[in-house]
Order: C-alpha cells, then sequence, then structure tokens
C-alpha cells in the first residue's frame, strides 16, 4: 500500500477515540514483524527508525526494508523518524522518502525548541513530509521518576506554553510529557491525566505518548481517552525479544546455530508484544 503521512493517520485515531502505536524497529525481522502484524490486524501503523540507531549508511538500508514492508502491506503504513539530533539528520531522511520526521530540541530553551521546530517545518513541509515536536521532556525511566530526575515534574508539558508553540512552530503533531520515560522503568509512573486534559483544551493538535512501554495498562487507557492518539513503543520489543533470546541461548547445542532458527522464538515474543499493543490501542479493524 501507499505510504501515508503521519498527519492523516492521526487526524483519523484522534476523530475515532484509538491510538496508533509507533513501533522503533531496527533490523530486517523487527520492521517485518510490525508490518505484518499490523496487516494480520487491518491496523494502521507506524515504523519508526531511531535516529541514534541508525547513524552513516544504516538509516539507507532501513528505509529500502521498511519501505518495501510498507508496499507489502494492505494497511496505511507510516515511516517516521524519531528523535532526530540535528536538521542534517532530518534532511536525509526526507530526501530518501521518509514521510514523517521529529526533530527532537525538548531539552533545549523553549524559543530554540521554537526555532528548531520550524525550521524542520519550513524545510520539509512543501514534500508532504509531517513532523512532530516535543514540548516538555520525556526523560530516562532508568534514571527514575522522582523530583530532579530527567522526568521530574520540572521536565512536564507547561499547558499554558502549549497554543503558542503549536502556532508559532506549525507542527503537526505535539509529543507530550506527562509523566512516562524512556526506556525500561526503575518504578511505574504516574501519569499526570488532568494536565493531559488542559494540554488538549489548549489546541486540537494530535498529541503523542512518548515512554509507551511499561506504562499500566489502565493509565495508558486513561490516556487514550483523554486525548492521546500515537503512541512509541521500543523498549518492550526489545525486553521481550532479549528474555527469549537468552532462553534459546541457555540451550545452545553448539556454536554454529543458524541465526534464523535460533531467533525464531525470540521473534514470536516480539510479535505477541505487537499484536498485544494494537490491540490494546484500539487500532485493530481501523484499516
Amino acid at each position: 500500500m501507499a505510504l501515508v503521512n503521519l498527519k492523516e493517520m492521526l487526524q483519523a485515531a484522534s476523530a475515532g477515540k484509538y491510538a496508533v502505536g509507533m513501533f522503533d524497529v531496527s533490523d530486517l525481522e523487527m520492521i517485518r514483524a510490525v508490518a505484518e502484524e499490523a496487516d494480520a490486524l487491518r491496523s494502521p501503523v507506524m515504523l519508526g527508525a531511531l535516529g541514534p540507531d541508525l547513524e552513516g549508511d544504516r538509516l539507507d538500508y532501513w528505509f529500502s526494508l521498511a519501505k518495501l514492508a510498507a508496499e507489502k502491506a494492505s494497511v496505511p503504513v507510516c515511516i517516521h523518524l524519531d528523535h532526530a539530533n540535528t536538521l542534517e539528520q532530518v534532511m536525509r531522511a526526507a530526501n530518501i522518502g521518509f514521510t514523517s520526521v521529529m526533530l527532537d530540541a525538548s531539552a533545549s530553551p523553549f524559543e530554540e525548541n521554537i526555532s528548531r521546530s520550524r525550521e524542520v517545518v519550513d524545510a520539509v513541509k512543501s514534500r508532504g513530509i509531517t513532523v512532530e515536536a516535543e514540548l516538555g521532556h520525556v526523560g530516562n525511566g532508568w534514571v527514575g521518576s522522582g523530583e530532579g530526575s530527567e522526568s521530574g515534574p520540572d521536565m512536564l508539558t507547561e499547558p499554558e506554553k502549549v497554543a503558542e508553540f503549536v502556532e508559532r512552530t506549525k507542527v503537526d503533531a505535539l509529543a507530550v510529557s506527562i509523566g512516562t520515560a524512556h526506556g525500561v522503568y526503575m518504578k511505574a509512573p504516574e501519569l499526570d491525566i488532568a494536565r493531559l486534559d488542559k494540554i488538549k483544551s489548549c489546541s486540537d493538535i494530535p498529541l503523542v505518548l512518548h515512554g509507551g512501554s511499561g506504562t499500566p495498562e489502565d493509565q495508558m487507557s486513561q490516556a487514550i481517552s483523554h486525548g492521546i492518539c500515537k503512541v512509541n513503543i521500543y523498549s518492550e520489543l526489545l525486553t521481550a525479544w532479549n528474555t527469549a533470546m537468552l532462553d534459546e541461548l541457555k540451550q545452545l547445542p553448539h556454536m554454529a546455530a543458524w541465526p534464523a532458527v535460533l531467533r525464531k522464538k525470540p521473534d514470536a515474543a516480539m510479535r505477541e508484544v505487537i499484536r498485544q499493543k494494537i490491540k490494546f490501542f484500539g487500532s485493530n479493524g481501523k484499516a
């Protein structure tokens, strides 16, 4: 199926009160798993390339694989650059065919975040490429979620800044910080749903939740029902795959075991997570 951009996908999700999963994927089998499971469940889906994971020529190889998987699928697929650090990374992705990009300037001061995000919009919007930005900063789960950590209250999105940020940047989707964190949590997060409601009241822009892995289902369900329409998942895929692979390695008969055979159970474990997430987000049957 032809590629779609983030805006088309999230407008439908917002109207339908469900969320689309954006799964960061780093190799062929991860790409295939997400595209094929979404296809089987008739769900729109986003394939994410995590900028720091794909330096050098790896991005070109990655995109070729992602595009092929998207074309083989019969459901809408968006190919998204996640957490790019520089405009150069963004433009490289734009030039090879990505349909959506995110420059993460969330750790920068407010005015710098605006200027860098708007620079990306001005550079790619005429090509039909959509742009996500982040206001507030989603930190790392392994740091912890207490005051003073990367995920502390001083990094949460300030609702009173949302309308100005959206108006001045012209971005298509906004990632918000309401208590989640990237990576593996040291303790369960507590999402600030009241803050999310205030953010939602300030703008009709589609809202994104980063750090979806490991977030308790009751809180995730609340977040989706209160306006989140895109959820990023990565660490749960890695955890499922790595756990199953460790079990396989304990039973390794010899050092010449075929990788394709060795990874069958890890790949199956990862696919189960993908299926669970798609169903939980409510996007199954929406394509």
